[in-house]
């Protein structure tokens, strides 16, 4: 018990927070309109090349015209002065919005070496060049990305065809039509209605034509045939083929699978992979998803949130097929009687082992009859080596309604804190002040697996919910002074770099 105690003490003395000039503006008023309680993404990345890693956070609008008419509505971006102070560069890089915004995807799509932004809204989406000098520029309508309207919550940056550069996937939630909305109550109060009362999308995939312009191919590639009510997505080469597949997760429906066939289309297998659902064949509330080894032995696995009763699903990558691994590693238990939203892999103890974070709270309102309850806090879940997790609340964030959730080594001081947003609440960041050695690795070639000291990751952007980390790889090493680094290209020859000294960054080019 004593040892116990100790542990628990010793994870919540590791982190502290602080707010961040932020809050969420979500426009929910009496008439519970669906889009209120879907905001909050996150975007991670040194948007001025200074080494450091800025925030940018969309922002809501006003309902149920989904247009921004106050400054409170802004998107902002935080520039990452040192030490984790942060300056509100919004109005000078031309970056605050117009509609109502949920997720912000970071990923260099031009290939010049800076980090853009691709924002996804009610009503459209919007892509923002970086063009250095710490601006951006609109350049939606010459790219000839149309999301046709639809409602996106969220996509990933891909290279699908090993062509060198980022295509784009994107997730949309269901249409909504603020006309047609029903109105929904729990226990005779108005709350937000039941995803079975909105009919699902399909998601969409552009190609990048490498000049600044992309192709809508969602009908082509066998994106565009499924329809779902999606959450998430994370890009990742699960069948380690060397093309990156794509995991969707669904609202109240099956998930999706698209495993890549390297010919241009996509076919999807998550029923046959044993991902569209858990054992039980009841589709839960999937929201926030991630993709990494998190029992290092090679294989991309899988997490996402649900609600509470549903658990947080852990899925094994078997090779030919998953494995739901909640009951033996313990998740399932401790995630029961939790909600969740945003959700990242990431050794936050420099063990060489990557845990869990979780930002959770409940999807009904505050002001609603279970509104006492819908308040929840962020959770780590330590990875024990590999085989179970546990529990080390409370982390010092009070209960609020969380949403994004990235994780990402803000102070460089070679240990990952946590950037979280809520629902009509400031942002807040928890400042981790972890020990052990590690390295990190910033590869700069899109879909690129390394391998450090035995653990693997994947280069993606895109985790939890609405959130991306254009971030270097964080490898936590224990007490190990140097590591074994290999680099594997996709279609290429894999990159070595022996016995390379801990606690530094190591950037591999092209």
């Amino acid at each position: 018990m004593l040892r116990a105690l100790l542990a628990l003490f010793a994870a919540a003395s590791q982190w502290q927070m602080s707010p961040l000039p932020f809050t969420l503006a979500t426009a929910e008023g009496a008439k519970k309109r669906l889009p209120a309680t879907m905001p909050g993404g996150i975007a991670v990345f040194d948007f001025d090349g200074d080494g450091l890693l800025d925030i940018y956070l969309p922002n809501g609008a006003d309902l149920p015209s989904g247009r921004k008419t106050s400054p409170r509505q802004s998107n902002v971006l935080l520039r990452n002065l040192g030490n984790f102070r942060f300056e509100d560069r919004t109005l000078a890089a031309k970056a605050g919005g117009s509609g109502y915004d949920f997720a912000a995807l970071a990923g260099d799509y031009d290939q010049d070496g800076r980090v853009d932004l691709l924002v996804c809204g009610l009503r459209g989406v919007t892509l923002y060049r970086n063009r250095g000098a710490g601006t951006f520029e609109d350049v939606t309508a010459q790219s000839r990305i149309d999301n046709r309207g639809r409602w996106s919550v969220g996509g990933a940056w891909l290279d699908f065809d090993r062509d060198g550069d980022l295509d784009l996937f994107l997730v949309n939630y269901v249409r909504w039509d603020p006309d047609k909305e029903p109105p929904c109550e729990v226990e005779g109060v108005a709350d937000f209605c039941h995803p079975r009362y909105y009919e699902p999308e399909a998601n969409a995939l552009f190609r990048n034509e490498g000049d600044g312009t992309f192709t809508d191919i969602s009908d082509s590639s066998g994106i565009g045939a499924h329809q779902g009510k999606g959450m998430a997505a994370v890009a990742a080469d699960f069948d380690l083929d060397g093309y990156m597949d794509l995991f969707v997760t669904n609202d109240r429906v099956l998930n999706f699978l698209f495993l890549n066939r390297g010919d241009g289309r996509f076919e999807e297998r998550a029923l046959e992979m044993g991902v569209a659902a858990p054992a039980s064949g009841n589709p839960p509330s999937a929201m926030g998803a991630d993709a990494q080894d998190f029992d290092n032995d090679g294989r991309v696995d899988l997490i996402y949130t649900a609600l509470r009763d549903e658990t947080f699903p852990l899925y094994r990558n078997r090779g030919g097929d998953f494995e739901e691994a909640g009951l033996r590693t313990r998740l399932e238990m401790l995630t029961r009687p939790m909600a969740g939203w945003g959700i990242v892999f990431a050794d936050l103890d420099n063990d060489g082992w990557k845990d869990i974070a979780a930002a959770r709270s409940d999807v009904l309102s505050v002001t609603g009859p279970r509104g006492a309850s819908a308040r929840e806090p962020v959770s780590w879940f330590r990875n024990a080596g590999g085989k179970q997790f546990t529990a080390t609340d409370p982390l010092p964030a009070p209960r609020e309604m969380y949403r994004g959730l990235v994780a990402a080594d803000l102070n460089n001081d070679g240990c990952l804190d946590l950037v979280a947003t809520a629902l009509n609440a400031p942002a807040r960041v928890l400042r981790n002040a972890c020990r052990g050695n590690w390295l990190q690795v910033d590869v700069q070639i899109p879909g690129a697996r390394v391998k450090v000291a035995g653990q693997w990751r994947h280069v993606s952007t895109s985790v939890g919910y609405a959130s991306s980390c254009a971030c270097p790889l964080h490898f936590g090493l224990g007490d190990a002074a140097t590591a074994d680094v290999e680099v594997q290209i996709p279609g290429g020859q894999a990159r070595r770099f022996p016995a390379v000294k801990a606690n530094q960054l190591l950037v591999v080019k092209r």
